[in-house]
């Protein structure tokens, strides 16, 4: 009696379905479009508070693997940047690029030019959740930067804390 193995060719595939995988990922909704968008910055120190609201166009598009887009911010004709991240499947999402990188909203001159007194370049922020439903796109992010006063006879060098809102439709 002639043991019996199983075929090589069996082994290779049932290995290779085992550590296959779909490089693309997962199916994500689909973020691609141009969407107008409102944005909502509240700047607080213990100086002032203050809410600035201006609109924005973005266009968006998925670049295919894993969820991830790209695209661009257009806000009043005056500043244009790149705007990138990656979507998951349940529609949450991470903005990593806001603006010049390497910090989401520090490199968006619009955003600088409101605030001309503040270090942007020190904008600490980390990337920005959100979430795409529909045609509803959400953006939420914080960061704190360091804000200068010309007090009497002293310059003062404040936290500032920044709240950025971003809501969208396409």
């Amino acid at each position: 009696m002639t043991p019996r193995c199983p075929s090589i060719a069996l082994i290779t595939a049932g290995l290779a379905a085992c550590v296959s995988y779909d490089p693309a990922g997962p199916p994500v909704p689909n973020i691609d479009g141009q969407y107008a968008a409102m944005i909502v910055i509240r700047f607080e120190n213990t100086i002032e508070i203050r809410s600035d609201t201006f609109t924005a166009a973005l266009g968006i598009h998925g670049t295919g693997y894993r969820g991830h887009f790209g695209g661009a911010y257009d806000i009043a004709r005056s500043d244009s940047g790149p705007f990138a991240g990656a979507l998951a499947t349940d529609g949450s999402l991470m903005v990593t690029e806001f603006g010049t990188p390497p910090k989401p909203i520090a490199g968006v001159a619009f955003i600088r030019n409101l605030y001309p007194w503040c270090d942007f370049p020190r904008l600490g922020t980390a990337p920005m959740p959100g979430v795409l439903s529909g045609d509803s796109l959400r953006v939420d992010g914080h960061g704190s930067v360091p804000c200068f006063y010309q007090l009497a006879d002293s310059v003062a060098n404040l936290k500032t804390e920044i709240d950025v809102q971003l809501s969208a439709a396409r």
